[in-house]
């Protein structure tokens, strides 16, 4: 590639991302929002903020007179499946390391298996095949061979292996996120809140995508990091 074409492929990539930021995204049920406050710092307002969030309290729409009541040790035993008309699967990372870009996937499914003793197992299958953030021809080129490649990968998996209790207001989730033909470890904190006759697990997770082998990072204009929120409610079946 010539060094004309070159400046032209970067320039198309950086106006591509510029739309992102100019562009409201009206189809997002789930809409990330972040913005900058008076202060000049950024904040960050998905789902729930959990640094000074009574979990106790912690209510998600109307459930009536069901307890609210934050899990810090074991999950209830049985077999869980994800409702995903109420659970999101959210990402974020930024372009030319300034601007955000926001995104979600529109179809995922899951379960969780707990037995008596509290161990539990679990997946959550993602459809790569539903990625969107805003932008069809950003969105296009995400599931191509460049990234997602979801011809050949239609699903990204994580598989649970741990859920652990951490002496805090929180559990530790341990598993693998597979990506294409890769697997990637990941543990993280995790807030799970029982609801009545169902659960509401969410966290977050830092993810360098070139473990992955996906190719976004290679053009420079976006940073390796990709941030994963998951916001899940299960059913007990």
């Amino acid at each position: 590639m010539s060094e004309h074409e070159q400046e032209h492929d970067h320039g198309q990539h950086a106006q591509d991302e510029q739309e992102v930021h100019d562009q409201e995204h009206h189809d997002h049920e789930h809409e990330v929002v972040d913005h900058e406050g008076a202060d000049g710092h950024e904040h960050d307002h998905h789902g729930h903020d959990h640094s000074d969030h009574d979990h106790g309290d912690h209510a998600h729409g109307d459930h009536g007179d069901h307890d609210h009541s934050l899990i810090v040790d074991r999950l209830p035993a049985g077999l869980w499946t994800v409702d995903a008309s109420s659970s999101e699967v959210n990402f974020r990372t930024r372009s030319m390391w300034i601007i955000p870009v926001n995104g979600y996937f529109k179809r995922f499914s899951g379960e969780l298996q707990v037995d008596q003793d509290g161990h539990a197992k679990g997946n959550l299958v993602v459809e790569t095949t539903t990625l969107a953030t805003g932008i069809n021809r950003r969105d296009e080129h995400l599931r191509t061979a460049d990234f997602f490649h979801v011809t050949q990968h239609p699903h990204m998996v994580f598989a649970l292996e741990k859920l652990e209790p951490t002496g805090e207001d929180h559990l530790q989730l341990s598993g693998s996120l597979t990506i294409r033909d890769r697997s990637i470890p990941l543990s993280f904190p995790v807030y799970a809140i029982r609801h009545g006759d169902h659960l509401h697990i969410e966290g977050r997770a830092q993810i360098d995508h070139r473990q992955a082998g996906l190719g976004w990072a290679k053009t420079g204009l976006v940073g390796s990091k990709v941030r994963a929120d998951v916001a899940l409610t299960l059913h007990q079946s």
